[in-house]
């Protein structure tokens, strides 16, 4: 059997090797020992990759203590008078010369060639909210939209964990979009005294976002210039140098994702409402993405098939069925 899949479980109790294409270089990579083999490669390399980091930041500290050093003994040479003359000294200088050409040469080449740090853990940016009534960040009250939404009450306090369930056509994301202010309900209240981070499950972009680039549509709405805010972006990890001059019209759709997902990273939020966060993400980024959600200190209201994230979600779990919460969630 040949599948192609992100679904952890299936890939736990099913492969027994994984193939992993780059998205960068579209080299293929595999790996043994099923998906226990594929994670434990991956710790592998990142502990490799920041010892290579440290190795290289040693080397370059040494090689630039060498220059320093030699070009002082070389300038020396002139002046001490233990030196000697003639073809000696000559024969001195044109060794320390050696020297010195040598240790520029390997300098030049180690900043030429730098082994940049692993990026940091992804993190979430925000802080534990007490706005609004006994800490409640966002509140629904009789809220109908269509046939495909009726909820009667509905309170999201600062630090809550809450998983929306159902089938398909439950009113999942119908209950996100209302709850972010993406849609307004027919009838009923909807209350938010929050910094909302919303990340939808429809990637829809305008046709100004498409022209602009991977970095203008990133930078969008902050103060300062787009270029202003490259590092920033670089340091999450997501993407290349190279990807960021690409239009957004001509990004992959996992790409688009891994912008609205760095969007969300680096603006606080109180309360974050996720629609399938993981959908059209690479494996490795859907636990480091896990690992940021757990260490997040605001409220998140998620929806999510990935079998593995809903198993390990810690939190209360609201189930709806044909729009309507069912008894006892």
């Amino acid at each position: 059997v040949v599948a192609v899949t992100h679904d952890r479980a299936f890939l736990e109790r099913v492969a027994t090797t994984i193939l992993e294409v780059d998205r960068d270089t579209r080299a293929v990579t595999r790996y043994g020992d099923g998906w226990a083999g594929y994670r434990t490669a991956k710790a592998a390399a990142r502990r490799r990759w920041e010892q290579d980091h440290q190795e290289w930041l040693a080397d370059l500290a040494r090689t630039r203590e060498l220059v320093a050093a030699a070009g002082q003994r070389l300038a020396a040479t002139g002046k001490d008078p233990q030196q000697g003359f003639g073809k000696h000294r000559r024969s001195h200088e044109a060794k320390l010369s050696g020297q010195v050409r040598a240790a520029r040469v390997r300098l030049e080449r180690l900043e030429r060639e730098p082994v940049p740090a692993p990026p940091e853990p992804l993190e979430f940016q925000g802080a534990p909210a007490t706005t609004g009534a006994d800490g409640v960040l966002a509140e629904l009250s009789g809220v109908v939209v269509g046939d495909r939404l009726r909820l009667d009450s509905l309170q999201v306090k600062a630090g809550a964990r809450l998983l929306v369930d159902g089938p398909n056509g439950a009113g999942k994301t119908t209950l996100l979009r209302v709850l972010a202010g993406d849609l307004a309900p027919d009838a009923g209240t909807v209350h938010r005294t929050a910094e909302v981070g919303y990340l939808a499950q429809e990637l829809a972009t305008t046709p100004a976002d498409s022209r602009r680039s991977l970095l203008e549509a990133f930078a969008a709405g902050r103060r300062g210039l787009p270029d202003e805010h490259t590092d920033e972006l670089l340091a999450l990890g997501l993407f290349r140098e190279e990807d960021l001059a690409v239009p957004v019209a001509g990004l992959s759709v996992g790409q688009r994702r891994r912008l609205e997902l760095a969007r969300l990273l680096t603006r606080p939020a109180d309360l974050l409402i996720l629609d399938e966060p993981t959908n059209h993400v690479a494996l490795s980024l859907v636990e480091e993405l896990e690992r940021a959600l757990a260490g997040y200190p605001g409220a998140v209201v998620v929806v999510s098939h990935d079998r593995r994230f809903r198993g390990e979600f810690a939190g209360e779990r609201l189930v709806l069925s044909a729009g309507r919460v069912m008894p006892g969630s």
